[in-house]
């Protein structure tokens, strides 16, 4: 993914609680538009999508997330609602976003 321009991204979206994502490098991270790609229940966001990946980040800038209990992204939370795992997505990318 590195070949491609994306780098791997720990965001602490609260205590407790990581989501990993793979992100475009500093170099390409305002390339516009933006695409998400979110994985299905089975492997990471980066086995699902590898070879969108390399097509779409010619013309794309590609965030790949990886969802909570999936690779690096972990909770120590009891939650496990569909609604948490888009929140913890939203605050992820926001905060990648914003620079934070």
């Amino acid at each position: 993914m590195r070949a491609v321009g994306l780098r791997p991204y720990t965001v602490e979206i609260e205590e407790g609680t990581l989501m990993r994502f793979w992100i475009p490098c500093d170099a390409v991270w305002k390339k516009e538009p933006a695409v998400v790609l979110l994985h299905s229940f089975c492997g990471d966001g980066i086995i699902n999508w590898q070879c969108q990946v390399v097509a779409l980040t010619k013309d794309y800038a590609v965030y790949v997330p990886d969802l909570l209990f999936f690779d690096g992204s972990v909770t120590d939370k009891t939650e496990r609602s569909l609604e948490f795992q888009a929140e913890c997505l939203a605050v992820g990318l926001r905060m990648w976003t914003r620079g934070s």
